[in-house]
């Protein structure tokens, strides 16, 4: 949400970084979470599941990103991302290091 929002003021879209900052601090009356929130969660978990199966049978294509289904969001409440959204996390570096799985023991 701050990588779009960052986007789009430096592109000199102030009004369109304003409107995503809007919708992801709005919550409707007896909500919990910001309507923003609810819709890029929503969206996360569709392209998520549509992405799994897609890998299936194509496993060598390129998996969907986390800003994808930002770049949904914000596309399906009219406010567009310039090519250069996708560009915002390049430089992410988690400040912990991922967890490893653990392995269940088979009894046989």
């Amino acid at each position: 949400m701050q990588g779009a929002e960052q986007v789009l003021r430096d592109e000199g879209r102030p009004d369109l970084a304003d409107q995503v900052d809007h919708l992801f601090t709005t919550t409707l009356p007896h909500d919990a979470h910001t309507i923003g929130m609810v819709e890029f969660e929503r969206n996360l978990a569709i392209m998520g599941a549509n992405d799994a199966q897609h890998a299936i049978d194509h496993p060598n294509d390129p998996r969907l990103e986390v800003e994808d289904a930002m770049f949904a969001t914000l596309d399906k409440n009219h406010i567009p991302l310039p090519d250069s959204f996708f560009t915002v996390a390049s430089n992410f570096k988690p400040k912990l290091p991922p967890q490893a799985k653990e392995k269940k023991n088979k009894k046989n």
